[in-house]
């Protein structure tokens, strides 16, 4: 068993796959697209302090020394065969300027956090998942401290047998929300070992490349909000986003990476424009936002109704899941006879007890970093739960005006 590391790797494969993933799409379809993210703290009551912030500070000046060895592009070349040969040369150049693209500032009187990316996509598209990971640890570091390691192994090895025992294949995606690295490489060192008894779950992988390297599993990763969002407003439209950035991916992928994302502008807007055509060049469907249940009857019921048959396809579902909400959906995805797969992380990484009482549980952040501009246009996301709406409020209103027959405005 590999040892755990006490701190964060300085690799850059310490970051979730599907990034680079949608690192190569932008530089084949646009390399020179300006980018601007934003930094959305979804609780408020979550505050930093001074020491958090300089200590942040300190780790975002220090991507800027990050660079991709020789090991690890060989280790994408021969893992990631999808990857192209231009790609691999580009990231072996790539380095992150983060006092020309990132700005971060503390209002120490309210305890607020405020940060912003900005640059061209293709460059500053790596920087979400590292700068999450750094905040919250920077939280859990020197404000929320009433926290610790004790029966996280033991915690993490019933998660992950009952997923097994249960038939439940599930990744592990708690790279943005983990309390520090050595969580995430605790959580990966128990789940490695995962064997189901007598059941035909077990884990398919995890988003981290580095940890997925360290412990022989599966680097896996696709498609994130912020590809379509970025389609969205390059292409100036809302009601045919979902099919261009589908019908662009197809043509980086040529079959690879299958997974379409539903929910970037609400489901119903998403099987609206998903035919026959792009069901068949996609295995699966990815569910993010909403009712779970329902979204698995909606499949269901749309993939009937192109004569597809619910068999041949599969649902990955990625909001805020644990075990037992899995477990629930697997047994509806198991009545229509259709496949399902599961990608955990705040419950995998981020589920703490307090120190000073192990019976109450921590708090987990829910924190996110938004694109919140691409090529000079404003970009929204309409997911279907309306608390995780992001951008512009003006804009918003323009992209339910679009909608307006799958809105009500």
């Amino acid at each position: 068993m590999a040892a755990i590391e006490e701190h964060a790797p300085a690799s850059i494969l310490d970051q979730d796959l599907y990034k680079f993933c949608m690192q190569q799409a932008v530089l084949e379809h646009y390399p020179d697209a300006d980018a601007e993210y934003r930094f959305v703290n979804r609780d408020p009551s979550i505050l930093f302090n001074r020491e958090s912030f300089e200590w942040l500070q300190e780790r975002i000046s220090s991507m800027a020394e990050l660079r991709a060895t020789s090991d690890d592009l060989e280790y994408l070349r021969s893992t990631c065969s999808y990857f192209s040969v231009d790609y691999i040369a580009y990231l072996s150049e790539f380095k992150y300027n983060p006092s020309a693209e990132v700005t971060c500032s503390l209002d120490e009187t309210s305890g607020t956090l405020s940060l912003r990316v900005c640059g061209n996509w293709t460059r500053v598209i790596l920087y979400e998942v590292p700068l999450l990971a750094m905040i919250a640890e920077s939280h859990y570091r020197f404000v929320d401290v009433d926290w610790n390691y004790a029966g996280q192994r033991e915690k993490i090895a019933a998660k992950g047998q009952r997923l097994a025992n249960t038939g439940c294949k599930f990744a592990e995606f708690g790279t943005r929300r983990r309390r520090s690295f050595r969580a995430q490489d605790i959580i990966m060192s128990e789940l490695a070992r995962i064997k189901p008894d007598g059941g035909s779950g077990g884990i398919s992988g995890t988003s981290n490349v580095y940890l997925a390297r360290k412990y022989g599993v599966q680097p896996v990763g696709t498609i994130g909000h912020e590809w379509i969002m970025g389609v969205a407003a390059l292409e100036n439209t809302y009601r045919d986003a979902d099919r261009l950035a589908l019908l662009k991916w197809h043509q980086t992928y040529k079959g690879r990476l299958a997974v379409a994302l539903t929910d970037t502008f609400g489901t119903r807007v998403f099987f609206s424009t998903f035919d026959r055509d792009l069901a068949d060049m996609y295995d699966s469907v990815r569910h993010d936002s909403g009712d779970p249940l329902a979204f698995a009857q909606a499949v269901y019921e749309h993939y009937k109704g192109l004569e597809i048959d619910p068999s041949t396809k599969t649902i990955i579902f990625s909001d805020s899941l644990t075990p037992e909400i899995a477990i629930g959906i697997k047994s509806r995805c198991d009545s229509y006879g259709i496949g399902c797969s599961f990608g955990i992380g705040t419950n995998f990484t981020n589920d703490f007890s307090m120190a000073s009482d192990p019976a109450r549980g921590g708090t987990a952040l829910n924190i996110v970093i938004k694109l919140f501009e691409c090529g000079g246009r404003p970009c929204v996301k309409l997911s279907d739960d309306r608390t995780k709406y992001t951008g512009d409020v003006d804009e918003v209103k323009r992209a339910q005006s679009e909608l307006a027959e799958f809105y009500s405005i």
